[in-house]
């Protein structure tokens, strides 16, 4: 069976936000087909790493996962840095185009890190990527009878490849549904929140 639940940080701040819809308009004026494939921009996230856990075992996953958190992933934050930043675009393949994270990238690798350790170590599923390329999507084209469109023009990274996008501050990690009904603001349900700073999840 397929992953169920994901940790990640979300993206909230509104100049990034802002900054990420430019790119997207920009890239829907050179191929408008691709509007059909715009990642919303509500559900922004960088995801630390995916995997599954049954229903019956979620609790303990969760008193596992705030363990770590409290053992190591406050420690990182502290030391290595809490905010992240993005600049320029890159795809993966044809059809997936993402922001890259720059400064914070090390803080991201550290954490992805010692939660797959932890994950593996449990004897959870993995299915996450051997090699964590943490990302941040914004298109990605999908197989569609309405729409034929089969790749992401590269004319879409034309002048964007360094382009400035602005930052993230890192208040807390979330660990997040993928199958459950997202909730009224259209981001992903969320199972249980680690805070670094205080705030609701």
């Amino acid at each position: 069976m397929g992953p169920n639940l994901f940790l990640a940080f979300q993206i909230t701040n509104p100049e990034l936000i802002a900054n990420l819809r430019k790119v997207l308009y920009t890239c829907v004026e050179k191929e408008n087909g691709l509007k059909d494939f715009i990642a919303p921009l509500e559900t922004a996230h960088v995801t630390l790493d995916v995997f599954r856990v049954e229903t019956e075992n979620l609790a303990d996953a969760k008193l596992m996962l705030q363990d770590v958190f409290d053992r190591h992933i406050k420690t990182i934050w502290k030391e290595v840095g809490k905010s992240v930043t993005f600049k320029g675009l890159d795809m993966f393949g044809k059809t997936v185009l993402f922001a890259r994270p720059d400064q914070g990238s090390d803080f991201l690798q550290k954490v992805h890190k010692v939660f797959r350790k932890a994950l593996e170590d449990a004897g959870i599923g993995i299915n996450g990527y051997k090699d964590y390329n943490p990302h941040l999507t914004l298109l990605q084209v999908k197989t569609s009878k309405e729409n034929q469109l089969k790749e992401i023009p590269k004319d879409c990274l034309e002048n964007m490849e360094d382009v400035e996008l602005g930052s993230q501050e890192v208040k807390q990690i979330q660990l997040l549904s993928i199958s459950k009904q997202k909730d009224s603001v259209g981001y992903y349900h969320c199972e249980d929140v680690y805070n670094l700073a205080e705030k609701e999840c």
